[in-house]
């Protein structure tokens, strides 16, 4: 079952991704690309992995922060590594966030406190989320004469307000003891007891309550060095775009990759295609900026790859001389 959900999202992916592609006119598409190789496009594309480099650093800090929190205090640098590890398996697990699986595994392994792991990698997944979407909501509120309604902005702030609502009843000790009471009824392949587990370990930081206030800041500094490195894009490619519509673009089309897809390969360039249509910009460029959104992340990836490489060998080999010593 798992296998045909699996090729069904690809097959969803890759035939949303090559419609769009299609109706957007490939040759366009490839003389945009190009203007990469034009005056300043490969400074300005060197600007684009630097910022995307700064975004992932700054998640790596305010995963550090949570983590610390949780009196798990693992380096800076390892945890830099390890979100480098969960980027290169976000290129080949189903939605963004199947490298989070990754480096849930990978502290669990350097703390083995499964609980925590866990609760760290949600608490800064979902703040993510929150600050995303605050910057979406404040730059539909400055571009807004772009669409013919509000329901974009309504759906956003609703969001935002219930996921802001459920951290901060979740760090309150009635409604905290209500969830648990409810979520012990569900015996179901201890769904309610994982849950509960879960809720318990973001009680556990009510009084640290500046941990979630960092982890949002250095959420919203993260997606706007993503917005500068769409920037950067833009003018590597010479597609006429302001960074202040960039503000609305990134974030809104960041959330549509949690929907079920490989990497949101096919949802993400739908998102481009519609929002920057609404400013006139081409269905080719659209689709050669969301292209540059995955190559980016990819080339970023293959130095997680060779890490996972680097720790699976190391690992294999500590095992083997445990072995020898016990011969």
């Amino acid at each position: 079952m798992q296998r045909i959900k699996t090729v069904v999202k690809v097959a969803i992916s890759l035939g949303l991704f090559s419609y769009l592609v299609y109706i957007s006119d490939p040759q366009k598409i490839v003389e945009l690309l190009g203007n990469i190789y034009k005056e300043d496009g490969v400074l300005y594309l060197s600007f684009a992995f630097s910022f995307g480099i700064i975004s992932i650093f700054l998640m790596s800090i305010r995963w550090k922060i949570v983590l610390k929190n949780y009196d798990i205090p693992l380096g800076l640098k390892r945890l830099f590594g390890y979100y480098f590890i969960g980027l290169f398996f976000n290129n080949f697990l189903p939605t963004s966030i199947g490298g989070d699986i990754v480096r849930v595994y990978k502290v669990i392994g350097d703390s083995n406190n499964r609980t925590a792991s866990f609760a760290s990698v949600i608490v800064e997944r979902i703040l993510g989320i929150a600050a995303t979407l605050f910057l979406a909501i404040t730059s539909l509120y400055y571009v807004s004469h772009y669409f013919k309604d509000d329901r974009i902005l309504y759906i956003s702030i609703i969001i935002f307000g219930l996921i802001i609502s459920s951290f901060i009843l979740v760090t309150r000790k009635k409604p905290f003891e209500f969830l648990v009471k409810v979520f012990d009824k569900i015996t179901l392949l201890s769904i309610g007891e994982k849950v509960n587990k879960l809720i318990e370990a973001i009680y556990t930081l009510k009084e640290k309550r500046k941990v979630f206030v960092w982890v949002f800041v250095l959420s919203i500094l993260s997606q706007v060095a993503i917005v500068f490195m769409n920037y950067a894009v833009v003018r590597a490619l010479n597609i006429k775009v302001d960074l202040a519509y960039l503000f609305l673009v990134v974030p809104l089309t960041f959330i549509l990759t949690m929907l079920p897809s490989i990497n949101g390969v096919g949802i993400r360039d739908g998102g481009f295609v519609f929002l920057l249509s609404k400013i006139g910009v081409s269905g080719a460029a659209a689709i050669s900026l969301s292209f540059m959104n995955i190559i980016i992340p990819l080339l970023l990836s293959i130095w997680g790859g060779f890490l996972f490489l680097i720790q699976k060998k190391k690992t294999i080999s500590d095992e083997e001389g445990i072995l020898e010593k016990n011969i």
